[in-house]
C-alpha cells in the first residue's frame, strides 16, 4: 500500500468516525460538602464501608493530586463553576463565605458550567447545596440563584448551606433556626426549617426525575450534595448502620444517592454515553471531632492552607472512554473541570476573560489499547479528543488565595506557605470532643485576618514529605523562589484591581434579605411529601 493509500484510508477512518458523532455526551458531577481526602474507602480508609462511590473508582479513575481552589465553600465551589480565581471576581473580603444576610453573590457576567452548556443546548439541572449568592433587595428576589446562572431545570436546593443552627437532633440545638435553615425549589421556599430525615430521599428524587425528563437530550446534572457538612443527619434507614458510626453513615447515605442515580442512567441505557465525576468542595472540618471527616495522612483541614484542607478526591467514570481502575497523579485543581468538560463536548472557552483553570480532557480519555476497531461513537470521541485544546501544563503554579493575599502556592513537587496559620493544638481534641462529639462550632482560622505573615517563606516538597513536616532550607531553593516569585508577578498583572470589589465584605449583609417564606414568621412547610 503506498504512502498516498494509507493518508487517505486514515482521513477517510477519520470523517467516517466524524460523521457518525450526531450526539454530546451527558455531564453529571457529584459534589460532596467537606469531604476529606482520606474519607473514602477507595481512598484508604480504615473502617469506611466499600460503596457505590469507590465503585465509580473501580470502574472508572482515581485521582490523587487533585486540589481545591479555596479551603472554604463559597469560594472553592465558584472557582469549579467559572474556571477562574475567586479573586477575579471579588471573592473576598472580611468573610470566607457567603452568609443568607449577603445581599451580593456571584457576578452576572461570570460564564459558568451551566451556562456554557446550556448555549450549547444542553438541558441543565441541579439539586443540593448552591452557597453563591441569594437575594438582593428582599426576603424573596432570589437574585442570585441558580437560575440566574444557566440552570433551566432547578430542583430542591438549599440556597445556603447547612450549620448547627439547623441541628433538629437537640444534641446541639434546642430547636432549628428557621431563619437560616430552609429548603428552596427553583426560586421559590418550600420548606422553613429544613426537615433533615427526608432531604436525600427529596434531592434524589428530583435527581431521578430530571434525567427521565431529558434522557432523549444531552444533559449537564450538578448533584451537589449537603453531606457530609454538619449537622449530621440520616434517614432512618442509615442510622446507626456504619461501623464508622454517625459520619460513616452520613457517606453511606450519599453513596447509596449516586449509587441510585448510576442505576437510573443504566436503566435508560445512557451508561455509555455518560461522563460521571466525583469531587469535595475542599477538605473536612477536623475540628468538628467525630464529626469532622478525615484528611488521611495530611496535616490540617477545613480553613486553611495545608494539604489536609486543599487536597480532595476526585474520581471520573465514563465506560469505554476512560479506561477502568486507573489512578492518576497529575496535578490538577478543581478549576480544571470547566475547561475539560468545554473541551470534551466541543465547546468554545469564553475569550473576553482570563481562565485559570487547565483542560485535562487528555488525561481521561488517553488509552493506547484502544483501536479503531471499536464503536464509532468510542472512536470518533477519541479523535476529537486528540484535537481538543489540551492545555494541561504538568509545571503549573497553583496559587492559593486567602481574600486578596496569596496564602500558599504549589508549583512543581513544592508546596510554598507564606502565611502562617493555627491548627488544633495537641490537647484540643481532648478538650472539645467528648466521647467523640464538638463541645462547640468552632474553626481554628476561620478569617484571613488570623492568619501571620512569615519573614521567610516555608517551603516543603509534598511529594516526598506530604504530611508538610518538615520544611526545606529556603537558603538552599532561593532559584526556586525566583521562579515563584515571577510567576507570582506575571499573574499579579492579569488582576483588574481596580474593579474587584470585595463581596464578602461585613457590610455586604443586611438582615432584611434574609429568606423568609411568611415574614415575621419564617416557619413553614410547602413541600409535598416524599
Amino acid at each position: 500500500m503506498t504512502v498516498v493509500s494509507v493518508i487517505i484510508l486514515v482521513v477517510g477512518v477519520f470523517l467516517t468516525c466524524e460523521a457518525r458523532l450526531d450526539w454530546k455526551p451527558n455531564i453529571v458531577i457529584f459534589l460532596a460538602d467537606d469531604l476529606g481526602y482520606g474519607d473514602l474507602s477507595v481512598y484508604g480508609h480504615p473502617s469506611q464501608e466499600f460503596g457505590p462511590i469507590d465503585k465509580l473508582a473501580q470502574e472508572g479513575m482515581r485521582f490523587t493530586n487533585c486540589y481545591a481552589a479555596h479551603s472554604f465553600c463559597t469560594p472553592s465551589r465558584a472557582a469549579l463553576m467559572t474556571g477562574r480565581l475567586p479573586i477575579r471576581y471579588g471573592f473576598q473580603g472580611g468573610y470566607n463565605v457567603l452568609l443568607p444576610q449577603h445581599f451580593v453573590g456571584l457576578p452576572y457576567n461570570e460564564v459558568t458550567i451551566a451556562e456554557v452548556l446550556k448555549d450549547l443546548g444542553y438541558a441543565t439541572g441541579i439539586v443540593g447545596k448552591w452557597h453563591l449568592g441569594i437575594n438582593s433587595y428582599s426576603t424573596s428576589d432570589g437574585s442570585f440563584l441558580p437560575h440566574r446562572h444557566g440552570f433551566t431545570d432547578v430542583g430542591t436546593i438549599l440556597p445556603a448551606s447547612l450549620m448547627w443552627d439547623c441541628d433538629e437532633s437537640g444534641k446541639y440545638r434546642h430547636q432549628p433556626n428557621a431563619k437560616r435553615c430552609f429548603l428552596y425549589r427553583n426560586s421559590t421556599i418550600i420548606q422553613q426549617p429544613i426537615q433533615l430525615g427526608k432531604l436525600t430521599s427529596r434531592l434524589l428524587n428530583d435527581a431521578k426525575a430530571f434525567i427521565y425528563n431529558h434522557s432523549r437530550e444531552p444533559f449537564f446534572f450538578l448533584y451537589s450534595f449537603p453531606q457530609v457538612h454538619r449537622p449530621m443527619f440520616n434517614d432512618h434507614r442509615f442510622y446507626n448502620v456504619s461501623k464508622r458510626g454517625t459520619y460513616g453513615d452520613q457517606i453511606n447515605e450519599m453513596g447509596w444517592a449516586v449509587g441510585q442515580v448510576m442505576d437510573t442512567i443504566a436503566t435508560l441505557g445512557l451508561d455509555r454515553k455518560t461522563l460521571v465525576l466525583f469531587v469535595s468542595d475542599h477538605g473536612p472540618h477536623v475540628e468538628a471531632c467525630s464529626e469532622g471527616g478525615s484528611p488521611g495522612i495530611f496535616k490540617g483541614g477545613k480553613g486553611n492552607f495545608f494539604e489536609g484542607g486543599l487536597r480532595v478526591p476526585v474520581i471520573a467514570r465514563w465506560p469505554r472512554v476512560i479506561e477502568p481502575g486507573r489512578v492518576s497523579t497529575h496535578l490538577l485543581i478543581l478549576m480544571d473541570i470547566f475547561p475539560t468538560i468545554v473541551d470534551l463536548v466541543g465547546g468554545r472557552l469564553p475569550n473576553d476573560r482570563m481562565l485559570d483553570g487547565q483542560s485535562f480532557a487528555d488525561l481521561l480519555v488517553r488509552n493506547e489499547a484502544r483501536t479503531l476497531n471499536e464503536q464509532s461513537f468510542d472512536n470518533s470521541f477519541m479523535l476529537n479528543s486528540a484535537r481538543a485544546n489540551v492545555h494541561h501544563n504538568p509545571s503549573r503554579m497553583l496559587l492559593f488565595y486567602c481574600s486578596d493575599t496569596i496564602t500558599a502556592v504549589r508549583y512543581k513537587e513544592y508546596k510554598i506557605h507564606f502565611q502562617t496559620f493555627k491548627l488544633p493544638p495537641d490537647n484540643f481534641f481532648e478538650t472539645n470532643c467528648t466521647e467523640g462529639f464538638p463541645n462547640k462550632d468552632s474553626y481554628m482560622a476561620e478569617f484571613c485576618d488570623q492568619f501571620k505573615p512569615l519573614d521567610v517563606p516555608e517551603i516543603y516538597n509534598v511529594e516526598h514529605d506530604p504530611e508538610e513536616k518538615y520544611p526545606l532550607d529556603a537558603k538552599k531553593y532561593q532559584e526556586l523562589m525566583r521562579e515563584v516569585d515571577h510567576a507570582i508577578a506575571v499573574h499579579t498583572m492579569t488582576l483588574d484591581a481596580e474593579n474587584i470589589m470585595p463581596l464578602l465584605a461585613m457590610n455586604n449583609t443586611h438582615n432584611s434579605v434574609l429568606p423568609c417564606c411568611n415574614p415575621p414568621y419564617c416557619i413553614c412547610n410547602y413541600s409535598p411529601p416524599h
